[in-house]
């Protein structure tokens, strides 16, 4: 397990993207806790500008949810140019946690697939494993 001064995420911007707004905001208070700078919002739509707006250095998602899901989230976010935002580290974050769930969120782009719930220092080291890939 890391320790809590290994886990800081200050200065990262991370995109947590999900329908269900207690888990939202539990996870953006989380990350904010650890330094984040956070933008949470509760749809793909949403999600969508905020990477063509805000910029994030890590997108969460969940991957079901209402309307646009979390695969066509980030196939419409791959298509966009690096300059958009489209190389964005992603994390599908989802109670699917089937190897065909695991496959599918690889085949979309996301570059890891965690299962809900999920211990609080393995989503925390994801994140700034993924920030890392993106330097």
């Amino acid at each position: 397990m890391s320790s809590d001064a290994d886990l800081r995420l200050d200065g990262l911007k991370v995109l947590l993207v999900d329908d269900d707004v207690d888990n939202l905001q539990f996870l953006a208070f989380l990350f904010e806790v650890y330094g984040a700078e956070v933008a949470a919002v509760i749809s793909a739509d949403y999600a969508f500008q905020s990477v063509l707006e805000w910029r994030p250095d890590v997108l969460v998602s969940d991957v079901s949810m209402p309307g646009e899901d979390g695969y066509m989230l980030i196939r419409r976010v791959r298509a966009l140019t690096v300059e958009q935002g489209g190389q964005v580290p992603a994390i599908a974050l989802t109670a699917n946690v089937r190897e065909s769930d695991r496959e599918q969120a690889f085949a979309a782009g996301y570059q890891q697939h965690l299962a809900k719930p999920v211990e609080q220092d393995v989503l925390l080291q994801a994140v700034l494993e993924m920030a890392a890939s993106r330097i």
